[in-house]
């Protein structure tokens, strides 16, 4: 019964902490999914922006927004919604306070994320963004495309290869040359990214005949992120 009222009074005190928090955050803190893409897309503007990932390690190895860096929540605030070490673990990665700065986590209703957004525009950090939409606005409403940590990709091949279930695939898409000559991943099928053409240099083959279960899930690697 006392834990049971321990836990109560956390969340209570999480739940207040909430709510104090999110009148930080006016409409101009918040971005949608079409400015977060064109944001990304614009190279000069990402020189000077941190896109944070708030949600645990283990979710964000398995993939995260393009150009994401991961700072858990419970590394910067506690369960009372208050800041740890002075909030070291945002301040030390994200230095300059004019900079823009993106947070999101898992998708709506993600009260840590919101919380973080919050504190940051408390700590004097002037070009705060909330994606309130989070990974799962960007991956199941838009069906866009998540960067993989190693760790992640490891895991995920290690199940999966070699990929003979038609629901898996991993493609490597340097030139054919460079596929033959130089090695790839075991594993992996060859379609150059230019063309999205088969291993045959002759071929113009598309990647809907290779690969024509949409619901599958492709990696694709190439020598970086590019």
């Amino acid at each position: 019964m006392h834990g049971i009222v321990k836990n109560v009074f956390f969340l209570s005190m999480l739940l207040m902490a909430l709510l104090i928090q999110n009148s930080c955050l006016s409409e101009s803190n918040f971005i949608t999914y079409d400015e977060l893409k064109s944001l990304l897309n614009d190279t000069d503007a990402m020189e000077n922006t941190t896109v944070v990932d708030v949600r645990a390690q283990s979710e964000w190895a398995v993939g995260s927004i393009p150009n994401a860096v991961n700072i858990e929540c419970e590394t910067f605030i506690d369960q009372f919604g208050r800041l740890k070490d002075g909030g070291e673990a945002l301040t030390s990665i994200v230095t300059i306070k004019e900079n823009k700065m993106v947070i999101y986590g898992s998708g709506s209703g993600s009260g840590n994320a919101r919380l973080f957004a919050s504190k940051a525009v408390q700590l004097g950090y002037n070009d705060v963004k909330f994606y309130e939409g989070g990974i799962a606005d960007w991956r199941e409403v838009h069906g866009d495309y998540l960067w993989i940590t190693y760790e992640g990709f490891r895991q995920w091949y290690d199940t999966k290869c070699p990929f003979d279930d038609g629901a898996n695939y991993l493609v490597d898409v340097h030139p054919p040359s460079l596929y033959i000559d130089y090695g790839h991943i075991p594993g992996a099928i060859n379609i150059m990214s230019t063309y999205f053409a088969s291993l045959d240099p002759g071929s113009i083959t598309d990647i809907q005949d290779i690969i024509t279960n949409k619901k599958a899930k492709i990696v694709f690697y190439c020598v970086g992120a590019t």
